[in-house]
């Protein structure tokens, strides 16, 4: 899968989610999954991550528009530079996750948060998530971690001969 393919899958997945969290969990409510240490919730996000940030949709709105925008030329870009896979991955699920909550804030006026965690933390208790922001977390995650691995672009191979045009050895620089 591309990371284009994997944005589309994300996108998709992310919004079912939230239009089953929103017709089956009432808003401020939570649900305890089995096992106990997962909430489902539905949580109606006027700000950015973590409620922080501007409530006016506006400003969310064109945050969320230059932040998907610069993903979108960096995937491009590391596209044309082959840079690793991993980067292109990495973006692809930040585009996704990022696409699905700027489309929440241009169609309702906020993004529906779904997942929260059981702790002895009253303030980790307290953050409710959705797949879209761990997609934007381990994708920018990933794109980090691809900027340390070596780029496939400019690579010479080079090949050692005998006499007779056998190849005894390559070395990739």
């Amino acid at each position: 899968m591309t990371g284009l393919g994997l944005t589309a899958w994300i996108y998709l997945l992310d919004k079912k989610i939230k239009e089953q969290v929103d017709s089956n969990i009432l808003q401020g409510t939570r649900k305890e999954i089995p096992g106990g240490r997962i909430y489902l919730c539905n949580c109606h996000n006027e700000g950015m991550t973590l409620g922080i940030g501007p409530k006016d949709q506006k400003n969310c709105q064109g945050i969320s528009a230059a932040a998907l925008g610069a993903a979108a030329g960096e995937y491009l870009r590391q596209n044309i530079q082959q840079k690793p896979m991993i980067g292109r991955i990495g973006l692809g699920m930040v585009m996704g996750g990022g696409l699905s909550n700027y489309m929440d804030r241009c169609e309702r006026g906020y993004v529906t948060d779904y997942i929260s965690f059981r702790t002895s933390h009253k303030k980790l208790q307290k953050i409710v998530f959705n797949l879209s922001d761990v997609c934007i977390l381990a994708g920018t995650g990933l794109w980090l971690l691809s900027g340390l691995l070596p780029s496939h672009k400019n690579k010479t191979i080079k090949s050692k001969k005998n006499k007779d045009n056998v190849i005894l050895s390559t070395q990739v620089k």
